[in-house]
Protein backbone atom coordinates (compact mmCIF):
# COMPACT_ATOMS: atom_id res chain seq x y z
CA UNK A 1 0.00 0.00 0.00
CA UNK A 2 0.91 3.69 -0.13
CA UNK A 3 2.74 5.12 2.84
CA UNK A 4 0.87 8.03 4.43
CA UNK A 5 3.09 11.01 5.16
CA UNK A 6 2.43 12.89 8.42
CA UNK A 7 3.19 16.58 8.72
CA UNK A 8 3.54 18.33 12.07
CA UNK A 9 2.91 22.08 12.28
CA UNK A 10 4.29 24.14 15.14
CA UNK A 11 1.59 26.64 16.22
CA UNK A 12 2.38 29.65 18.42
CA UNK A 13 0.29 32.46 19.88
CA UNK A 14 2.15 35.69 20.57
CA UNK A 15 2.09 39.47 20.51
CA UNK A 16 3.87 41.12 17.62
CA UNK A 17 7.50 42.24 17.89
CA UNK A 18 9.63 44.55 15.72
CA UNK A 19 10.84 41.44 13.88
CA UNK A 20 7.25 40.88 12.68
CA UNK A 21 6.83 44.37 11.22
CA UNK A 22 6.93 43.60 7.51
CA UNK A 23 5.14 40.29 7.93
CA UNK A 24 2.23 42.04 9.71
CA UNK A 25 1.89 44.53 6.86
CA UNK A 26 2.17 41.87 4.18
CA UNK A 27 -0.32 39.56 5.88
CA UNK A 28 -2.97 42.28 6.35
CA UNK A 29 -2.59 43.44 2.74
CA UNK A 30 -2.79 39.87 1.44
CA UNK A 31 -5.90 38.73 3.33
CA UNK A 32 -7.93 41.91 2.79
CA UNK A 33 -6.90 42.21 -0.86
CA UNK A 34 -8.11 38.65 -1.46
CA UNK A 35 -11.48 39.21 0.22
CA UNK A 36 -12.12 42.79 -0.92
CA UNK A 37 -10.45 45.44 -3.04
CA UNK A 38 -6.64 45.86 -3.10
CA UNK A 39 -5.37 47.04 0.29
CA UNK A 40 -2.24 48.92 1.33
CA UNK A 41 -2.57 49.46 5.06
CA UNK A 42 0.40 51.83 5.26
CA UNK A 43 -1.50 54.38 3.17
CA UNK A 44 -5.02 53.35 4.25
CA UNK A 45 -4.30 53.81 7.99
CA UNK A 46 -1.17 55.98 8.25
CA UNK A 47 -1.73 56.72 11.96
CA UNK A 48 -1.59 53.01 12.76
CA UNK A 49 0.65 51.55 10.04
CA UNK A 50 2.70 54.53 8.87
CA UNK A 51 6.51 54.37 8.61
CA UNK A 52 7.01 55.97 12.04
CA UNK A 53 4.29 54.00 13.87
CA UNK A 54 5.30 51.33 16.39
CA UNK A 55 2.34 49.08 15.62
CA UNK A 56 3.88 45.64 16.14
CA UNK A 57 3.00 45.14 19.85
CA UNK A 58 -0.65 46.02 19.15
CA UNK A 59 -1.11 42.78 17.19
CA UNK A 60 -2.20 39.39 18.46
CA UNK A 61 -0.71 36.73 16.19
CA UNK A 62 -1.07 33.04 15.42
CA UNK A 63 1.87 31.53 13.56
CA UNK A 64 2.29 28.15 11.91
CA UNK A 65 5.94 27.23 11.59
CA UNK A 66 6.83 30.88 12.06
CA UNK A 67 4.43 32.25 9.44
CA UNK A 68 1.46 34.43 10.43
CA UNK A 69 -1.83 32.68 9.84
CA UNK A 70 -4.23 34.84 11.90
CA UNK A 71 -4.08 38.35 13.34
CA UNK A 72 -6.05 40.88 15.39
CA UNK A 73 -5.01 44.47 16.05
CA UNK A 74 -6.18 46.29 19.19
CA UNK A 75 -5.46 50.03 19.47
CA UNK A 76 -6.00 51.45 23.00
CA UNK A 77 -7.29 55.02 23.02
CA UNK A 78 -8.90 57.54 25.32
CA UNK A 79 -12.32 58.98 24.64
CA UNK A 80 -13.70 62.17 26.17
CA UNK A 81 -17.42 62.81 26.54
CA UNK A 82 -18.18 65.97 28.48
CA UNK A 83 -15.91 65.97 31.52
CA UNK A 84 -15.50 62.18 31.50
CA UNK A 85 -12.47 60.46 29.97
CA UNK A 86 -12.93 56.78 29.15
CA UNK A 87 -10.42 54.10 28.24
CA UNK A 88 -11.52 52.47 24.99
CA UNK A 89 -10.05 50.45 22.13
CA UNK A 90 -10.44 50.08 18.42
CA UNK A 91 -10.21 46.58 16.93
CA UNK A 92 -9.16 46.09 13.35
CA UNK A 93 -7.22 44.08 10.77
CA UNK A 94 -9.05 40.98 11.98
CA UNK A 95 -7.78 38.42 9.49
CA UNK A 96 -7.19 34.71 8.90
CA UNK A 97 -5.24 33.22 6.02
CA UNK A 98 -7.60 31.43 3.59
CA UNK A 99 -5.68 28.18 4.12
CA UNK A 100 -6.03 28.38 7.92
CA UNK A 101 -9.76 28.98 8.27
CA UNK A 102 -11.81 26.67 10.46
CA UNK A 103 -9.01 26.04 12.96
CA UNK A 104 -10.41 28.26 15.72
CA UNK A 105 -7.58 30.78 15.58
CA UNK A 106 -9.77 33.86 15.40
CA UNK A 107 -11.90 32.79 18.35
CA UNK A 108 -8.81 32.32 20.51
CA UNK A 109 -7.27 35.64 19.48
CA UNK A 110 -10.47 37.62 20.02
CA UNK A 111 -11.08 36.09 23.44
CA UNK A 112 -7.46 36.78 24.41
CA UNK A 113 -7.78 40.40 23.27
CA UNK A 114 -11.10 40.84 25.11
CA UNK A 115 -9.57 39.61 28.38
CA UNK A 116 -6.78 42.16 28.00
CA UNK A 117 -9.26 44.99 27.30
CA UNK A 118 -11.22 44.16 30.44
CA UNK A 119 -8.07 43.88 32.54
CA UNK A 120 -7.06 47.37 31.36
CA UNK A 121 -10.42 48.68 32.58
CA UNK A 122 -11.69 49.77 29.18
CA UNK A 123 -15.21 51.17 29.05
CA UNK A 124 -16.04 50.09 25.50
CA UNK A 125 -14.53 48.80 22.27
CA UNK A 126 -15.44 49.42 18.64
CA UNK A 127 -14.88 47.46 15.43
CA UNK A 128 -16.25 47.10 11.92
CA UNK A 129 -17.41 43.86 10.34
CA UNK A 130 -20.27 41.44 9.77
CA UNK A 131 -22.78 41.64 12.61
CA UNK A 132 -23.35 38.02 13.62
CA UNK A 133 -19.67 37.13 13.35
CA UNK A 134 -18.82 39.60 16.09
CA UNK A 135 -21.92 39.20 18.22
CA UNK A 136 -20.31 35.92 19.34
CA UNK A 137 -17.77 38.18 21.06
CA UNK A 138 -20.27 40.64 22.55
CA UNK A 139 -20.15 43.27 19.80
CA UNK A 140 -23.35 44.46 18.15
CA UNK A 141 -24.39 47.38 15.90
CA UNK A 142 -24.77 50.36 18.21
CA UNK A 143 -24.28 54.09 18.41
CA UNK A 144 -26.14 56.73 16.45
CA UNK A 145 -25.26 58.71 13.35
CA UNK A 146 -27.19 60.83 10.89
CA UNK A 147 -26.17 60.43 7.25
CA UNK A 148 -27.29 63.17 4.85
CA UNK A 149 -27.51 62.91 1.05
CA UNK A 150 -26.74 66.28 -0.58
CA UNK A 151 -27.10 67.02 -4.30
CA UNK A 152 -26.22 69.93 -6.56
CA UNK A 153 -29.91 70.59 -7.10
CA UNK A 154 -30.45 70.84 -3.33
CA UNK A 155 -27.94 73.67 -3.20
CA UNK A 156 -29.22 75.36 -6.35
CA UNK A 157 -32.80 75.58 -5.11
CA UNK A 158 -32.15 76.16 -1.40
CA UNK A 159 -29.67 78.97 -1.95
CA UNK A 160 -31.07 80.58 -5.09
CA UNK A 161 -30.20 84.28 -5.05
CA UNK A 162 -28.01 83.98 -1.98
CA UNK A 163 -24.78 85.95 -1.77
CA UNK A 164 -22.05 83.61 -0.54
CA UNK A 165 -19.28 84.66 1.82
CA UNK A 166 -15.75 84.57 0.46
CA UNK A 167 -14.03 81.40 1.60
CA UNK A 168 -11.21 79.25 0.30
CA UNK A 169 -11.05 75.45 0.32
CA UNK A 170 -7.63 73.84 -0.09
CA UNK A 171 -5.92 70.60 0.86
CA UNK A 172 -4.73 70.90 4.44
CA UNK A 173 -1.15 72.08 4.88
CA UNK A 174 1.23 71.81 7.81
CA UNK A 175 0.60 75.43 8.73
CA UNK A 176 -3.08 74.59 9.31
CA UNK A 177 -2.61 71.62 11.63
CA UNK A 178 -2.53 73.46 14.93
CA UNK A 179 -5.64 75.53 14.21
CA UNK A 180 -7.60 72.53 12.90
CA UNK A 181 -6.56 70.45 15.90
CA UNK A 182 -7.77 73.21 18.21
CA UNK A 183 -11.18 73.17 16.50
CA UNK A 184 -11.42 69.39 16.94
CA UNK A 185 -10.63 69.70 20.64
CA UNK A 186 -13.66 71.96 21.12
CA UNK A 187 -16.05 69.14 20.15
CA UNK A 188 -18.13 67.76 23.04
CA UNK A 189 -17.11 64.13 22.43
CA UNK A 190 -14.52 62.08 20.62
CA UNK A 191 -11.23 60.28 21.01
CA UNK A 192 -8.33 62.27 22.38
CA UNK A 193 -6.04 62.96 19.43
CA UNK A 194 -2.53 64.19 19.98
CA UNK A 195 -1.30 67.14 17.95
CA UNK A 196 1.38 64.89 16.40
CA UNK A 197 -1.03 62.15 15.28
CA UNK A 198 -3.78 64.48 14.12
CA UNK A 199 -2.79 64.82 10.41
CA UNK A 200 -2.33 61.07 9.98
CA UNK A 201 -5.69 60.37 11.64
CA UNK A 202 -7.45 62.73 9.22
CA UNK A 203 -5.87 60.90 6.27
CA UNK A 204 -7.28 57.53 7.34
CA UNK A 205 -9.58 55.55 5.04
CA UNK A 206 -8.35 57.20 1.82
CA UNK A 207 -9.51 60.61 3.03
CA UNK A 208 -8.02 63.93 1.97
CA UNK A 209 -8.21 66.59 4.70
CA UNK A 210 -9.20 70.06 3.49
CA UNK A 211 -8.89 73.41 5.21
CA UNK A 212 -11.67 76.00 5.19
CA UNK A 213 -10.17 79.50 5.18
CA UNK A 214 -11.97 82.81 5.64
CA UNK A 215 -10.36 86.23 5.83
CA UNK A 216 -6.94 84.58 5.85
CA UNK A 217 -7.71 82.45 8.93
CA UNK A 218 -8.59 78.79 9.40
CA UNK A 219 -12.38 78.58 9.83
CA UNK A 220 -12.77 74.80 9.75
CA UNK A 221 -11.81 71.58 8.05
CA UNK A 222 -13.32 68.47 6.51
CA UNK A 223 -12.15 65.04 5.37
CA UNK A 224 -13.27 63.93 1.92
CA UNK A 225 -13.04 60.37 0.58
CA UNK A 226 -14.63 60.05 -2.86
CA UNK A 227 -18.26 61.13 -2.27
CA UNK A 228 -18.15 60.86 1.51
CA UNK A 229 -17.52 63.75 3.90
CA UNK A 230 -16.14 61.75 6.83
CA UNK A 231 -15.62 64.62 9.25
CA UNK A 232 -16.74 68.26 9.10
CA UNK A 233 -15.86 70.81 11.79
CA UNK A 234 -16.61 74.52 11.37
CA UNK A 235 -15.84 77.37 13.73
CA UNK A 236 -18.90 79.18 12.33
CA UNK A 237 -21.78 76.81 11.43
CA UNK A 238 -23.20 79.59 9.26
CA UNK A 239 -20.49 78.80 6.70
CA UNK A 240 -22.04 75.41 5.92
CA UNK A 241 -23.68 76.57 2.63
CA UNK A 242 -20.40 78.09 1.44
CA UNK A 243 -18.45 74.95 2.30
CA UNK A 244 -20.89 72.61 0.57
CA UNK A 245 -21.01 74.88 -2.48
CA UNK A 246 -17.21 74.91 -2.53
CA UNK A 247 -17.00 71.12 -2.30
CA UNK A 248 -19.28 70.65 -5.31
CA UNK A 249 -17.48 73.30 -7.33
CA UNK A 250 -14.02 71.98 -6.48
CA UNK A 251 -14.68 68.27 -6.95
CA UNK A 252 -17.32 68.24 -9.69
CA UNK A 253 -19.45 65.82 -7.65
CA UNK A 254 -23.16 65.46 -8.40
CA UNK A 255 -23.96 64.35 -4.85
CA UNK A 256 -22.17 63.64 -1.59
CA UNK A 257 -22.87 62.03 1.76
CA UNK A 258 -22.20 63.58 5.16
CA UNK A 259 -22.35 61.62 8.43
CA UNK A 260 -22.67 63.39 11.77
CA UNK A 261 -23.22 62.34 15.40
CA UNK A 262 -26.65 62.69 16.97
CA UNK A 263 -25.27 65.30 19.36
CA UNK A 264 -24.27 67.63 16.50
CA UNK A 265 -26.79 70.47 16.85
CA UNK A 266 -25.09 73.34 15.02
CA UNK A 267 -25.14 71.93 11.47
CA UNK A 268 -28.13 69.58 11.50
CA UNK A 269 -30.90 72.24 11.55
CA UNK A 270 -29.79 73.64 8.19
CA UNK A 271 -29.06 70.17 6.80
CA UNK A 272 -32.63 69.19 7.67
CA UNK A 273 -33.91 71.97 5.41
CA UNK A 274 -31.37 71.39 2.65
CA UNK A 275 -30.74 67.74 2.00
CA UNK A 276 -32.49 65.34 -0.35
CA UNK A 277 -32.95 62.87 2.49
CA UNK A 278 -31.23 61.59 5.59
CA UNK A 279 -31.23 58.41 7.60
CA UNK A 280 -30.72 57.60 11.27
CA UNK A 281 -28.52 54.53 11.59
CA UNK A 282 -26.14 52.59 13.80
CA UNK A 283 -22.65 53.98 13.93
CA UNK A 284 -20.59 50.76 14.18
CA UNK A 285 -20.20 47.52 16.14
CA UNK A 286 -19.54 48.21 19.81
CA UNK A 287 -19.04 46.16 22.93
CA UNK A 288 -19.80 47.92 26.21
CA UNK A 289 -17.75 46.60 29.11
CA UNK A 290 -18.66 49.13 31.82
CA UNK A 291 -22.36 49.88 31.42
CA UNK A 292 -22.83 52.25 34.41
CA UNK A 293 -19.91 54.49 33.44
CA UNK A 294 -20.70 54.63 29.72
CA UNK A 295 -24.43 55.11 30.24
CA UNK A 296 -23.83 57.85 32.82
CA UNK A 297 -21.54 59.80 30.48
CA UNK A 298 -23.82 59.65 27.44
CA UNK A 299 -27.01 60.10 29.48
CA UNK A 300 -25.62 63.39 30.78
CA UNK A 301 -24.57 64.37 27.28
CA UNK A 302 -28.03 63.76 25.86
CA UNK A 303 -29.64 65.85 28.60
CA UNK A 304 -27.42 68.75 27.54
CA UNK A 305 -29.00 69.03 24.08
CA UNK A 306 -32.52 67.58 24.37
CA UNK A 307 -35.40 67.32 26.85
CA UNK A 308 -35.57 64.18 28.99
CA UNK A 309 -38.81 63.58 30.91
CA UNK A 310 -38.55 62.75 34.62
CA UNK A 311 -38.73 59.12 35.66
CA UNK A 312 -36.76 56.04 36.62
CA UNK A 313 -35.80 52.81 34.87
CA UNK A 314 -33.75 49.88 36.24
CA UNK A 315 -31.83 47.21 34.34
CA UNK A 316 -30.30 44.01 35.71
CA UNK A 317 -27.86 42.43 33.27
CA UNK A 318 -27.17 38.71 33.17
CA UNK A 319 -23.42 39.38 33.60
CA UNK A 320 -24.12 40.90 37.04
CA UNK A 321 -24.03 44.58 36.13
CA UNK A 322 -26.93 46.62 37.48
CA UNK A 323 -27.95 50.20 36.83
CA UNK A 324 -30.83 52.50 37.60
CA UNK A 325 -31.33 55.52 35.35
CA UNK A 326 -33.15 58.49 36.87
CA UNK A 327 -34.15 61.89 35.58
CA UNK A 328 -35.32 64.37 38.21
CA UNK A 329 -36.03 67.96 37.27
CA UNK A 330 -34.41 67.29 33.91
CA UNK A 331 -31.15 66.19 35.57
CA UNK A 332 -30.04 62.62 34.77
CA UNK A 333 -28.18 60.24 37.08
CA UNK A 334 -27.12 56.60 37.02
CA UNK A 335 -26.54 54.38 40.06
CA UNK A 336 -25.04 50.90 40.07
CA UNK A 337 -28.06 49.26 41.68
CA UNK A 338 -31.35 47.88 40.45
CA UNK A 339 -34.79 47.66 42.05
CA UNK A 340 -37.00 44.53 42.18
CA UNK A 341 -38.84 45.65 39.06
CA UNK A 342 -35.65 45.85 36.98
CA UNK A 343 -35.76 44.58 33.43
CA UNK A 344 -33.69 41.40 33.12
CA UNK A 345 -31.57 41.71 29.98
CA UNK A 346 -28.46 40.20 28.45
CA UNK A 347 -25.62 42.66 27.81
CA UNK A 348 -26.40 42.54 24.07
CA UNK A 349 -30.07 43.30 24.71
CA UNK A 350 -29.19 46.16 27.05
CA UNK A 351 -26.74 47.59 24.57
CA UNK A 352 -29.28 47.47 21.75
CA UNK A 353 -31.90 49.13 23.97
CA UNK A 354 -29.64 51.89 25.26
CA UNK A 355 -27.55 52.74 22.21
CA UNK A 356 -29.43 51.71 19.06
CA UNK A 357 -31.99 53.76 17.10
CA UNK A 358 -35.38 52.31 17.98
CA UNK A 359 -33.74 49.51 19.98
CA UNK A 360 -36.82 49.58 22.19
CA UNK A 361 -38.63 47.66 19.42
CA UNK A 362 -36.51 44.59 20.25
CA UNK A 363 -37.36 44.53 23.99
CA UNK A 364 -41.01 43.58 24.66
CA UNK A 365 -41.34 45.56 27.90
CA UNK A 366 -39.75 48.64 26.34
CA UNK A 367 -42.26 49.03 23.52
CA UNK A 368 -44.94 50.44 25.82
CA UNK A 369 -42.55 52.30 28.10
CA UNK A 370 -42.57 56.04 27.42
CA UNK A 371 -39.23 56.60 29.18
CA UNK A 372 -37.39 54.08 27.02
CA UNK A 373 -38.76 55.67 23.87
CA UNK A 374 -37.95 59.21 25.06
CA UNK A 375 -34.50 58.63 26.58
CA UNK A 376 -32.92 56.23 24.11
CA UNK A 377 -30.81 55.91 22.07
CA UNK A 378 -27.97 57.55 23.94
CA UNK A 379 -25.58 59.38 21.56
CA UNK A 380 -22.65 56.94 21.42
CA UNK A 381 -20.51 57.83 18.38
CA UNK A 382 -16.92 57.47 17.20
CA UNK A 383 -15.61 59.37 14.20
CA UNK A 384 -14.71 56.99 11.38
CA UNK A 385 -11.22 58.48 11.19
CA UNK A 386 -10.45 56.94 14.59
CA UNK A 387 -11.55 53.43 13.64
CA UNK A 388 -9.03 50.73 12.88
Amino acid sequence: GLRKERFFVHVTFSMGTPADRQDILDFGDLVFSKSDRPHDFQTLLPRLYGPQAAFEPLHYLVKEDGKIRAMVCVLPMEYQVGETVLKISGVGTVSVHPAARGRGYMKKLMNWALRDMQERGEAFSVLGGQRQRYEYFGYTPSGVKLTYTITRDNLRHRYAGRTFAEITLRPMEEKDWAACHALYQKLPAGTLRSREEFPAILRSWDAVPWTVEKDGKVAGYFCLAAQRILELVLDDPGLLPEVLQGIFQTTGLAECFLSLPDWEMSLTPELGHLTEWHRLECDNNYRIFDFPTVVRAFFQMKAAYTFLPDGQLSLALTDGQQLTLTVSGGVPSVTETANPDAWQLTPLEAQRLLFTPEGWREIPQAGKNSLARAWFPLPLFNFSQDNC
